[in-house]
């Protein structure tokens, strides 16, 4: 420090302008890398962030439209009834059914693995044959339309009856064959399970029969009314979740998106990826889990900026979970390629670094010349400054031509000279005058003393110096006027007392007076303002009263269209019945045809003999089922019955609740009627007492200021009548000539004054701080 104070301005000053500016700009420069370092972070990451949400959404939503088709196809009657004749055909063809529909439709079907499907129909006769030419078009066209992988129906006892695609595991038995353990097999079981309304989708696995490929299974129970007729099941088209995780030009060229399990293995990755999925999967298998990787399995919606990819490299991820509506998440990462990602920060530190550095020479350069051309006019002024010091006062001041501050400190060196020449010419003159001035200031001094003990009887005799004459004139008058108003104020003083004892008797009285008037207005007020509150309560309960009492009445109107409504129910209901009880004699009527019927396909099968025992069999239990039906329409026609008694018997009661409802209405009308016009004269009534409140009130407060105010003029009458004796006896401290104030006072008295105007009385002027209570008491003209 004590170098840089001893350096010569020459040098110190392009230090001292260069030094913060390079540091200023060194910081600014920084700060603004930094901030917009940041920016770009921030919007890496909202971009980022934002594009593996919308991923996730993307792929919940077609999950979700996935079973959403699954659903309409097991309510399908089409769908129902093709799980029904294809599980009828697989027990018709017995226990070599799986081997056999495998070897016609897998075996020995002409088209090549993957084409499968061409096969309409083997031609070998069979009912599951001639139901699959029926079905399998309709079930491939759904499959290929909304491009599902393959479509699956199960039976009830886990035999997979159809697939579209008849891959290796058609024909299979799913509860305890070789592909139980399978994602099918899972989604079959648990999906056999499930109520009608329910669906189950699996987690992505390898499904061996696809070759090994990435699967996921959604499966929902196919029922019929009830009873459960199979299981319906779908497997995703992954190839369309790589192309959804895809879908984005935000991704770049590094840019991957890619799904994985519970146990971090990655299953699946957007197109765009650089890594294999057996390298990935291999990768993450090893135990390797990255932290991104467990941020996605944790359902936390990160961003991270400094972590490993899939491929070794550093890279910038984001993450966020994919949630089915079945329970399922998958955890899903986004992973660009650090070098790609920040590519525009680290060209921003270059270009700032260049920048910098080209700024901070070319401010030192010009620093450097700009502060030797200002410290050469410091040098100059300054040695100018000297001679000055040195009361040379004929030196020319350099500089003085210019217009910027060091011009200025020049013009006011050059106004100094000027003035300490004129000063040493000053200094002569005023030793004289200070002479003078000294003589006049003590016989003033000794006229003021007087002046200052009360004494206006002296007068300044003496002469003074021509320019101070008219002190001496002002003083003398001066003397001459106080000696004057103090007689008249000593003159005035007794008229003051006198006149203050008179004022303060009286307001004692007056105040006496207001304060009684005061308290009995008050007391009025009060008892007005309890009945007013009284009288508006009762007008409040009434309206109240009237309220309930509409109210009631709208309740029993409603009341009385309910029932009315409840008739009209019950005539339907009365309808219905008959309808019902005639369809069940119809039902009846069928059910003894069926028993004639089953009774003669009987007699047929005996005749047929050991041919026709299997028929009769079937025949006997048709003609049991009809006897039940009859039986049980039977039934139901007796509940009808009673049902119908019921319904005419509620139909009276509800109509004599309609005639007392109507009764209720009209008494709750009258007593509405009756309690609005207490409450309309309850309302005049507290409308008036509220008017002689109100006037009550207003007379109150008058009365109240009254009373104020006679209490300040008893206060100020009494501080009157103290202030004129103490006026009095200040008074008897000054000394005055009786002969000078009478002779003034006369030559006062003998002036004449304008016809008609009135003598005006002596006035002492108040200070602003005495005449403040004055213009409080203007408040007296209301009164």
């Amino acid at each position: 420090m004590t170098l840089f104070r001893d350096m010569k301005l020459a040098k110190k000053l392009p230090l001292a302008i260069t030094l913060p500016i390079v540091l200023f700009v060194s910081i600014a420069g920084l700060t603004l890398v930094w901030q917009f370092t940041n920016i770009l972070n921030q919007r890496n990451e909202a971009v980022y962030s934002t594009l593996a949400r919308e991923r996730a959404t993307a792929l919940e939503h077609w999950l979700g439209t996935i079973e959403d088709d699954l659903r309409v196809m097991a309510e399908n009657r089409a769908v129902q009834q093709a799980v029904k004749e294809f599980s009828t055909s697989w027990v018709v063809m017995g226990a070599t059914a799986s081997d056999a529909l495998r070897k016609l439709y897998v075996a020995d079907n002409p088209n090549p693995a993957g084409q499968k499907d061409k096969l309409t129909d083997a031609g070998d006769g069979s009912g599951w044959s001639a139901t699959h030419a029926s079905h399998h078009p309709g079930l491939h066209k759904f499959q290929a339309v909304h491009g599902y992988y393959d479509l699956f129906l199960f039976d009830t006892r886990g035999n997979l009856i159809y697939s579209v695609f008849k891959e290796d595991d058609f024909g299979r038995n799913f509860v305890d064959g070789p592909l139980a353990s399978s994602g099918l097999g899972d989604a079959y079981r648990r999906a056999r399970d499930l109520q009608a309304d329910q669906i189950y989708m699996t987690d992505i696995a390898p499904y061996a029969p696809s070759g090994g490929a990435p699967a996921v299974f959604v499966a929902k129970p196919v029922f019929e009314g009830s009873r459960q007729l199979g299981v319906i099941a779908l497997q995703v088209p992954f190839d369309e979740i790589s192309a959804i995780l895809s879908d984005s030009a935000l991704l770049g060229e590094t840019g991957r998106v890619f799904l994985t399990g519970a146990d971090g293995q990655v299953l699946s990755q957007s197109a765009t990826g650089t890594s294999t999925l057996t390298q990935a999967a291999d990768k993450e298998a090893s135990g390797n889990m990255t932290p991104q990787i467990e941020a996605a399995l944790q359902g936390r919606a990160e961003y991270f900026t400094d972590t490993t990819g899939l491929n070794g490299a550093p890279v910038v991820a984001a993450t966020s979970a994919v949630d089915t509506s079945r329970g399922n998440r998958w955890g899903l990462v986004l992973e660009i390629d650090a070098a790609e990602a920040l590519a525009a920060n680290q060209y921003l530190r270059v270009v700032a670094t260049v920048g910098l550095i080209l700024t901070t020479l070319a401010l030192a350069v010009t620093a450097a010349m700009v502060g030797r051309w200002i410290a050469g006019r410091f040098i100059r002024l300054a040695a100018d400054t000297r001679e000055i010091a040195e009361e040379n006062y004929d030196v020319e001041i350099h500089g003085t031509d210019s217009k910027d501050e060091i011009g200025l400190t020049a013009q006011t060196l050059e106004d100094l000279k000027q003035r300490l020449q004129a000063g040493a010419a000053a200094q002569a003159r005023e030793a004289a005058t200070q002479k003078a001035n000294a003589q006049v200031v003590e016989l003033l001094s000794n006229a003021l003393m007087g002046l200052a003990q009360g004494d206006f009887r002296n007068k300044v005799t003496q002469l003074f110096p021509e320019e101070h004459a008219e002190l001496r004139n002002a003083i003398n008058d001066a003397m001459a006027d106080l000696n004057r108003v103090i007689s008249q104020v000593s003159g005035a003083g007794s008229s003051i007392r006198q006149g203050s004892n008179e004022i303060s008797s009286a307001a004692e009285d007056l105040s006496s007076r207001t304060e009684s008037q005061a308290a009995t207005l008050e007391e009025t007020a009060a008892a007005l303002e309890e009945i007013t509150t009284s009288v508006r309560s009762a007008s409040a309960n009434v309206r109240a009263a009237e309220a309930a009492a509409n109210e009631a009445k709208s309740d029993a109107e409603k009341s009385g269209e309910v029932v009315g409504e409840t008739i009209k129910a019950m005539t339907a209901i009365e309808d219905s019945s008959k309808h019902i009880a005639q369809i069940i004699s119809v039902i009846d009527d069928i059910a003894f045809q069926t028993n004639l019927l089953a009774l003669n396909a009987g007699v047929e099968a005996a005749r047929a003999g050991e041919a026709g025992k299997g028929f009769a069999v079937v025949a006997s239990e048709v003609r049991a089922l009809a006897q039940r039906a009859s039986d049980a329409a039977l039934e139901i026609k007796g509940l009808i019955e009673k049902s119908s008694h019921h319904v005419d018997r509620g139909v009276d009661l509800v109509g004599r609740t309609g005639s007392a409802l109507e009764n209720i209405v009209a008494q709750v009308a009258n007593i509405s009627g009756l309690v609005s016009e207490i409450a309309q004269s309850a309302e005049e009534q507290a409308t008036a007492l509220g008017e002689i409140n109100t006037g009550v009130s207003q007379l109150d407060k008058v009365t109240q200021d009254n009373a104020a105010m006679v209490e300040e003029t008893t206060a100020a009458s009494h501080l009157l009548r103290s202030d004129a004796q103490r006026m009095a006896e200040l008074m008897s401290t000054f000394k005055t000539d009786p002969v000078l104030g009478a002779t003034q006072a006369a030559t006062a008295d003998a002036t004449p004054r304008p016809a008609g105007a009135p003598a005006q009385p002596v006035l002492i002027h108040a200070s602003p701080a005495e005449a403040e209570p004055m213009r409080a008491n203007d408040k007296w003209q209301d009164f």
